[in-house]
């Protein structure tokens, strides 16, 4: 079995070192995987770099004092990918946010569309938080998606054109993301809620650039949308 991996935001800057645990990461690490004082595990930080550690004794507030032998950085993935969405309901915003870090997208921005049916709110961000940790954790992947402030479509398109990112919006009628070419440069792609975008939301992302792309026949869950688009851009 390999090594766990246990997310501490602030890595030392070089190694042999010693690094905190906090308890709620330390009882994942001695609890969940059942780790022991001399145990291997990896270190993460959330922006690349990762930290070759053994297990140290369990502290009275519950942390853990790890021991680190080396340090190393993970690249992230190529081309970057960054994802603006609307907001799935319930259970389902969870899915989606599992899928970003294991398809190595950089950024999430939670959209605000006409037909949203989910609004985002300051409520979401814990929960959306631990899930991107532990799917970080999960897939071996060191580079924790950020989570961009809330906006509609032409504005998270205009910022991602601004940061020169390609950009596209998933909508019926465009060019099948399958044949439209391998991505080779950072991109964005916008994708709405099951009811779509309106056209007046289309014709003003489209204005500044954008291209529209089909994910084909079927209208698909925001969550499977997001899946598809990442690992199309991924593995073509």
């Amino acid at each position: 079995m390999s090594a766990p991996w246990v997310f501490v935001p602030q890595l030392p800057p070089s190694a042999p070192s010693t690094c905190r645990v906090d308890a709620d990461e330390a009882k994942h690490a001695a609890g969940s995987r059942r780790l022991r004082t001399g145990d291997r595990m990896h270190l993460f930080d959330g922006r690349g770099v990762i930290a070759d550690a053994s297990m140290g004794v369990l502290n009275r507030d519950g942390s853990i004092d790890a021991e680190i032998d080396a340090l190393r950085a993970q690249p992230l993935l190529a081309p970057m990918l960054e994802i603006a969405s609307a907001v799935p309901k319930g259970d389902r915003l969870g899915t989606l946010l599992e899928s970003l870090g294991p398809l190595g997208a950089a950024r999430w921005t939670p959209l605000n569309c006409a037909h949203s049916v989910v609004k985002w709110s300051i409520s979401h961000e814990p929960r959306t938080r631990r899930v991107l940790i532990s799917s970080c954790k999960q897939s071996h992947q060191s580079w924790l998606p950020q989570i961009a402030a809330s906006c509609a479509p032409e504005v998270a398109a205009r910022d991602a054109i601004s940061r020169g990112l390609q950009v596209f919006i998933a909508h019926p009628g465009g060019e099948l993301i399958s044949v439209a070419g391998r991505i080779s440069s950072p991109a964005s792609f916008l994708i709405g809620p099951e009811g779509g975008f309106t056209e007046a939301e289309l014709q003003a992302v489209e204005a500044l650039g954008a291209r529209r792309v089909s994910l084909g026949s079927a209208i698909l869950r925001i969550e499977l949308a997001v899946s598809c688009v990442l690992a199309n851009a991924r593995l073509a």
